[in-house]
């Protein structure tokens, strides 16, 4: 017969989080958010793709 598995993965991190300040986790999601880079749209591109839309939508 099969066997079952009630395990359940929980990452380890949980129970450190926890103990944390509210300081030191919002410096740990500055941390995590500086690995994230984001391309962006200067006021000219915006201008751009507006009329561009608009010419499209006649």
């Amino acid at each position: 017969m099969g066997t079952t598995d009630n395990k359940t993965s929980r990452p380890a991190s949980t129970a450190s989080t926890a103990k944390l300040t509210k300081e030191a986790r919002l410096m740990q999601a500055r941390e995590y958010a500086k690995q994230f880079v984001f391309d962006t749209l200067s006021a000219e591109d915006l201008k751009k793709m507006r009329r561009n839309a608009y010419a499209y939508a006649i």
